[in-house]
């Protein structure tokens, strides 16, 4: 049995491609991941099919889009309550079609990579492929007295987004998470450190021993980077006596009770709570899913109401 996952439609359009091709698949099932979906909600989703097709942990694969994102992270976490299921990411049709047609994981990997190459005349072999991302400083010091360069709330944590994007933006040195829970969670924290790029350094903290931390100036000269999942995490930081000067509001995924303010964004009444406590800390919210959207003001976002 494989399940294949990713961010939006990919996955269900790659089955569909491959049955183009294959003909009518039973033993794979899609699993697509859209706002204000969170990862336990994925986890769910795997865990529903596995029981649908009673399939022993051993001869369930899940093949996921990319490492870091959500499916994966969700996939991990399904992994450790399910022993036996293997993990995946680069999911393409290529590899999915070499899958289906009966050869093993192992196997077809080894055969992708070999398939991937350049087709064509090179016309140009001495000209490099330019990057089209926008170039960053090489630097990873911080020469400003605040160590703390950004301030985000998510309650996907580290995945593609931050991973690919925000860390790159904003040039971070270390990425620290705080959160009470996840500190006593070897599982959470495996992957966690599992989608932090390598040459970040990462820190999971409670919010008193972050708060510690970083009132003893123990991060001066680097540039960290603060998420977490909820914002009374960081109104219960500012009461430590943490200093912030701006929060962004990221995601929140849908929960009981909550309504939603943004595509993204679903606050629960203990949620929004928190966010006007911030706000009176005359702390800049805003909402920003990733570095190229416009910013947006939360607190005019949840004068709005739901959408």
């Amino acid at each position: 049995m494989i399940i294949i996952a990713s961010h939006g439609d990919y996955a269900k359009a790659t089955l569909s491609s491959c049955e183009m091709i294959a003909g009518k698949i039973s033993d794979v099932k899609a699993v697509a991941f859209h706002d204000p979906m969170g990862i336990n909600d994925v986890v769910t989703k795997y865990q529903a099919i596995k029981d649908e097709k009673s399939t022993p942990a051993k001869d369930l694969i899940i093949l996921t889009d990319i490492s870091s994102g959500t499916p994966a992270n969700a996939a991990l976490l399904f992994q450790e309550k399910n022993p036996g299921v293997r993990v995946f990411s680069g999911l393409s049709l290529s590899l999915l079609l070499t899958l289906v047609t009966g050869t093993p994981v192992d196997e077809a990997i080894t055969q992708n990579r070999e398939m991937i190459k350049e087709l064509g005349v090179k016309t140009t072999p001495s000209q490099p492929v330019k990057a089209s991302l926008k170039a960053k400083p090489t630097s990873s010091t911080n020469k400003n007295d605040d160590p703390i360069i950004s301030v985000r709330i998510d309650s996907r944590l580290i995945h593609g987004q931050v991973a690919t994007m925000w860390l790159r933006e904003v040039n971070a040195s270390r990425v620290m998470v705080i959160d009470d829970e996840i500190v006593k969670s070897k599982v959470q924290k495996s992957v966690l450190k599992s989608a932090v790029p390598q040459d970040i350094h990462l820190s999971i903290l409670t919010t008193k021993g972050a708060a510690q931390r970083i009132k003893a100036n123990q991060y001066q000269g680097q540039r960290v980077f603060i998420i977490v999942r909820d914002p009374r995490t960081l109104l219960n930081l500012t009461k430590e006596g943490v200093k912030l000067q701006a929060i962004n509001l990221g995601n929140l995924s849908m929960s009981a009770g909550a309504r939603q303010i943004a595509k993204s964004v679903a606050v629960s009444p203990q949620q929004e709570a928190a966010l006007k406590d911030l706000a009176q800390e005359k702390i800049k919210l805003y909402h920003q899913m990733v570095p190229n959207d416009q910013k947006e003001d939360v607190m005019a976002l949840l004068a709005k109401g739901g959408k």
